[in-house]
């Protein structure tokens, strides 16, 4: 028995995870007597999926606006019957080519282009496959072969990116998914706007595997395998870190082919909010959506805040309405919480987790303000040990690899010889961390991050901590090389300000600002000046692509 199943533990999560989804609204009599008698066939029929909630959104709010998107708007009951639609089609699909099962593909932006196939998915049953938009074409090729996906929804802007030989998507029907322009192909606004096909929707959908792919920076991406929870105790994790209720108006700028944008998206659904959402994010459009839908939260990642703050001329807009920020994806450095806590108040809210293992820790905006470093609390229905690299529990304040489960987390990978790291039925994150006495946890870096420099253990992000307040630095990443005399050294790769302070900056001048404040183990030897840092489509550095690594 995993340690997540037992009773007793079981029942403690379930005391915090009642109250915190009541809060919220999740469970409330909105709607009357018919959505509250929809409450438990929902659940029985769909579980916790995308299509549970956009049905128990039409039954208690259907005329709420549920979407803005680039394409429009959509009312909850709107929502519901071009998922149902969709889903529909997905049904049909399957008869008519004799599919053992669905294994739908995504491959898109935010908007509906990519929430109405994660509902339609749950309406219909099979498999979905949310894979990331920076794939390349051989990338693509060997997901659509090792993963056998037969309907792939895709975005024009991504139509290129497939495998130009015919064999490679012989067997798969390819749908457009955010249109742009005159194109050849059926896509999901011809669809939904077509008359129901004569199908029925499964009364109980064979529920199959969310997959979610890894950045894949090599080779083909990793498909991390996650079962549709059944009863997500991790929820009460966010709400009682995040001040969200229901009925908000939320900015969604997090990517929802991430886990931290799909998990907000379950969480903006359920709480029966707005969400808008645009499908490139733009600093500027953002703070306009925020002033003129008066958004009550933002949710996005630390990239995206850090080139919000740095709009010429923010304050020009009105974000006072805003009542949270939330984030995930990266580490919040002190610098990035103090500059948002200057521009919006003491409002964000940090989130860690990872694609494989989801939610981990939540740290509330008073916890952040109190202590920038910490992550948070553990939420409900987890449980999160810290061992050394001989598989021992470390105690309270000492540094250990961190290892967790809850009903969220992975169940394995789509390719079963990927390894997975697992002691005491737990699985390893791949990130270092401790815990304080007020048991909160606190990461350090990734496990393969951490170096050693003369005997003394560096994590690149306390080089960064110091740095990033260093006059003249915009954007920076640090990260351990090979030393011929001390077998590792730190590296920073800077991006300039275009000021005086940026024209300024040597390599002299960034490795005396450390040695002021950090031991000599922790200054950079080489330090690399760039026109812009390496990032993904979620915003992180991909280091294989830095000079000097």
């Amino acid at each position: 028995m995993r340690p997540t199943e037992h009773p007793l533990f079981l029942l403690r999560s379930f005391a915090r995870f009642v109250p915190a989804i009541t809060r919220a609204g999740i469970i409330s009599t909105e709607g009357g007597p018919k959505a509250a008698l929809a409450l438990a066939p929902n659940l029985a029929r769909y579980r916790f999926t995308t299509a549970r909630e956009i049905e128990q959104g039409a039954a208690a709010s259907p005329e709420r606006t549920a979407l803005i998107d680039d394409d429009g708007v959509l009312s909850y009951r709107q929502l519901r019957a071009q998922s149902r639609s969709l889903g529909k089609w997905l049904v049909a699909q399957q008869a008519d080519r004799g599919l053992d099962e669905l294994r739908i593909g995504v491959m898109a932006r935010n908007g509906r282009g990519i929430i109405l196939p994660l509902g339609a998915k749950g309406y219909a049953g099979g498999h979905i496959f949310l894979l990331n938009i920076g794939s390349s074409p051989e990338q693509l090729r060997g997901i659509f072969d090792e993963n056998k996906i037969n309907v792939l929804f895709i975005d024009d802007e991504f139509a290129d990116r497939l495998p130009a030989d015919l064999e490679a998507t012989d067997d798969i029907t390819i749908v457009r998914a955010f249109t742009e322009g005159e194109r050849e192909g059926l896509s999901i606004a011809d669809i939904v706007k077509q008359p129901d096909v004569d199908k029925q929707l499964p009364r109980y959908p064979q529920h199959g595997n969310l997959v979610l792919m890894s950045s894949g920076t090599t080779g083909i991406p990793k498909g991390i395998v996650r079962p549709e929870p059944r009863l997500p105790l991790v929820l009460a994790g966010y709400l009682e870190a995040i001040p969200w209720r229901s009925g908000d108006t939320v900015q969604l700028s997090a990517s929802i082919f991430h886990t931290w944008g799909w998990s907000a998206l379950q969480v903006a659904l359920a709480t029966r909010s707005t969400i808008v959402t645009r499908r490139v994010f733009d600093a500027e459009a953002c703070y306009k959506q925020i002033q003129d839908y008066r958004c009550d939260g933002l949710v996005s990642s630390p990239i995206f805040f850090k080139q919000m703050l740095d709009l010429h001329a923010n304050d020009r807009f009105d974000t006072s309405t805003l009542r949270f920020l939330a984030t995930a994806g990266n580490a919040v450095s002190p610098g990035l919480l103090r500059r948002t806590t200057e521009r919006f108040g003491p409002i964000l809210a940090n989130i860690y987790g990872s694609t494989e293992l989801a939610l981990a820790a939540a740290a509330s905006p008073e916890q952040m303000q109190a202590d920038p470093t910490m992550v948070g609390k553990v939420p409900p229905g987890t449980v999160l040990k810290l061992y050394d690299d001989e598989g021992n529990e470390v105690p309270t304040g000492t540094t250990g690899r961190i290892f967790l489960h809850n009903e969220t987390a992975l169940k394995g990978y789509t390719n079963p010889n990927t390894p997975m790291v697992t002691i005491d039925g737990l699985i390893e994150m791949g990130d270092l961390g401790y815990f304080d006495e007020q048991g909160f946890l606190h990461v350090q870096s990734r496990s393969d991050d951490m170096i050693i420099v003369g005997g003394e253990n560096v994590h690149p992000q306390s080089v960064m901590g110091v740095l990033e307040d260093m006059p003249g630095i915009d954007d920076l990443y640090a990260h351990g090389v090979d030393d011929d005399e001390t077998f590792k050294r730190i590296a920073v790769w800077v991006v300039r300000k275009l000021d005086d302070d940026g024209e300024r900056l040597s390599a002299e001048s960034v490795r005396e600002w450390v040695r002021s404040r950090l031991a000599d183990h922790s200054i950079p030897r080489d330090v690399h000046f760039l026109d812009e840092l390496p990032r993904n489509a979620v915003g992180k550095v991909v280091p294989r692509f830095l000079p000097g690594i």
